[in-house]
């Protein structure tokens, strides 16, 4: 991965503002990253994007060749109960209607939410790999903004590199790693795939580099405006945080999906007591 150093050697501001951490919510919010970091830095990430990328973290995603077994199972147990719901529940005339048509709405969708709930605890590995590989991305950035860039110095470094990474994730790793999943999953492709998203959009603006791993390399490096000492000290401990926070990032996730399945199973338990 080779930047233009056309494109690099340009004029620019030697520090960036410190407010570099930005919270990544929206497309609006991915492109005015994209442009801050080709502003301030010249450097295009999008560049970045490649086959080989996208072949990599397929590969690294495993949960899709599983995810449909993973959500059907409480689907289908959902359906066997309402089945049984005919042999226990005492119904006649015009609520035989009824059970069948909102009942069996109200026990898959509660199912449904049931499989999400189960499935966003299954991918937490995949997560991870594709939180590692992001690394190496940013390492091959890093490499190349230090060979051609010179808007970098001692005084912004640490925040140059929090930047990069931001735009690695936001730019590289979560729209492939969603193409990806909504490709290769059927059906419910591109529900998995936005929730796949979310816990990595949550877990990177989560993220923070190890401030004193940083500080130590900021010494060791001394006046020069390097970043790939930093993005050493970086990878120190690296995934010890993004375990931490991996577990903030699912419940996140899990949360609207666990009240929305709590919702439909009351909401079921109390049509199965109204007919009954």
């Amino acid at each position: 991965m080779e930047l233009n150093s056309k494109r690099l050697a340009v004029n620019l501001p030697k520090t960036l503002p410190q407010d570099t951490p930005m919270k990544i919510r929206s497309q609006s919010d991915v492109e005015a990253l994209n442009l801050k970091i080709k502003t301030e830095l010249g450097v295009d990430i999008g560049k970045y994007r490649n086959e080989e990328v996208v072949e990599q973290i397929s590969s690294l995603l495993v949960f899709p060749i599983y995810v449909i077994s993973w959500t059907v199972r409480p689907v289908l147990l959902a359906f066997v109960l309402y089945i049984a719901g005919y042999f226990i529940i005492d119904l006649v005339h015009v609520q035989y209607l009824l059970y069948a048509v909102l009942g069996l709405v109200f026990f898959l969708i509660t199912g449904l939410f049931a499989g999400l709930f189960y499935l966003t605890v299954r991918f937490r590995n995949d997560i991870r790999s594709i939180m590692t590989y992001s690394m190496d991305i940013l390492k091959g950035i890093v490499q190349d903004v230090d060979a051609l860039n010179t808007t970098t110095d001692a005084a912004n470094r640490k925040e140059v590199l929090q930047l990069l990474f931001l735009g690695t994730m936001h730019i590289i790793t979560i729209p492939v790693t969603g193409d990806v999943i909504g490709n290769r999953v059927p059906f419910i492709g591109g529900l998995v795939s936005r929730l796949v998203q979310r816990v990595l959009r949550t877990l990177t603006n989560l993220f923070r580099f190890d401030q004193t791993n940083l500080a130590n390399a900021a010494t060791d490096a001394g006046g020069e405006g390097k970043i790939l000492p930093m993005y050493l000290a970086g990878v120190t401990g690296f995934q010890g945080i993004v375990d931490k926070i991996l577990g903030i990032a699912i419940r996140v996730v899990q949360l609207p999906i666990g009240l929305l399945f709590a919702f439909f199973a009351c909401l079921t338990l109390f049509f199965v007591w109204l007919i009954n």
